[in-house]
């Protein structure tokens, strides 16, 4: 009987994955809207529609991973930072964003081992903006300085030892 169960689970999960590229957006917003309810036992089907290489899919995960808004979903909304497509990072941006304070420590790490990313300082810039507006950085958070570093063209060499020190505080 639990065999009947997960092959009906798989066989509904392939229907959505294939309206995900349906021509017609309301059916990839419906199939968009079920995934996303199916929260946490989508992630694995994302993970590998985040690197698809047509374009719509990998929107529509980066779509249901920010409707989704748990934090389990941070690596893949990381992952989606460093999309080739500024529309996907735009939304991994958002998905970070709803998340709030719990991402900031992992972007900081991302930031950490990927300083030399375009993308990925891009879009730590518009998550940590955001959070600044928001009222959402730990107190004594040196965000200014982190925005500023970010925008600046040498970032390479200016940003880590900053995030360093911001990491540093942060586990005090």
């Amino acid at each position: 009987m639990e065999n009947k169960i997960e092959k009906l689970k798989e066989s509904e999960m392939q229907k959505l994955i294939s309206e995900l590229g349906s021509d017609d957006g309301l059916i990839r917003q419906n199939a968009r809207h079920k995934l996303a309810k199916m929260g946490k036992d989508s992630l694995d089907v994302l993970a590998e529609l985040l690197i698809h290489p047509k374009h719509v899919y990998r929107w529509e995960a980066a779509k249901i991973l920010e409707e989704i808004g748990d934090p389990i979903s941070i690596p893949l909304l990381l992952q989606a930072l460093e999309d080739d497509k500024v529309d996907i990072r735009w939304i991994a941006a958002k998905g970070l964003i709803k998340i709030g304070t719990v991402s900031i420590v992992p972007l900081l790490k991302a930031l950490e081992e990927k300083s030399d990313s375009v993308f990925l300082l891009e879009g730590a810039h518009h998550v940590f903006f955001e959070l600044r507006e928001m009222n959402k950085l730990p107190t004594g958070f040196q965000v200014n300085k982190l925005l500023s570093s970010l925008k600046n063209p040498g970032w390479t060499e200016s940003i880590k030892p900053l995030v360093y020190e911001l990491l540093a505080k942060l586990k005090n």
